[in-house]
């Protein structure tokens, strides 16, 4: 399902190659395949993180040079200008403060939520998951040649599912994942 968000919400904002785009939330699950799927397509990302271990994650993600990461505790308006001085092309909204995203955006840039957040006076749309054959089949494809890989960052056994859920709450880096054995 991640992965089907990440993608649907790349798909909606019809991002370029060369084309700036913001992806707010990028240490999470939906965030750190976004970040990937973004660069791979020859776009220029921008990922939020804060310095340590988190902005140490995104920058494992991906072996494809330049992306740039922001801490979005500090002036966020000020990093992102620093990269983009005529605005961001698009913004994937996976948290944060939509409508202080959006003002970030150049005139006719696009937003993408997954959170339902359509901040007025852009081109936004809010995105749900649609695992369907031929998002899951370009997914799948993307995973064996790569391109795409799952983070992981944690794996509880059957028997601890509440401390998964507790962890995944706690916003824990990439992808929780449930063993059986």
């Amino acid at each position: 399902m991640a992965g089907t968000a990440a993608l649907d919400a790349l798909n909606a904002v019809e991002l370029g190659k060369g084309e700036t785009v913001l992806i707010s939330g990028a240490t999470g699950g939906v965030g750190a395949l976004a970040v990937q799927l973004a660069a791979a397509s020859g776009a220029r990302v921008i990922a939020t993180a804060r310095p340590g271990a988190e902005a140490d994650f995104i920058a494992g993600l991906t072996t494809i040079a330049g992306v740039q990461i922001v801490d979005f505790t500090g002036s966020l308006d000020a990093q992102v200008q620093a990269f983009a001085p005529d605005g961001l092309d698009a913004v994937l909204h996976l948290a944060g403060d939509g409508d202080q995203l959006a003002r970030l955006l150049r005139p006719g840039g696009r937003f993408a939520s997954t959170l339902g957040v359509t901040p007025e006076g852009v081109t936004a749309f809010s995105v749900m998951a649609d695992p369907n054959p031929q998002t899951l089949a370009r997914l799948a494809a993307d995973a064996a040649s790569g391109t795409l890989r799952v983070p992981v960052t944690a794996a509880y056994p059957l028997d601890r599912v509440d401390e998964a859920f507790a962890a995944f709450g706690a916003g824990t880096l990439g992808k929780v994942a449930i063993t059986c054995s």
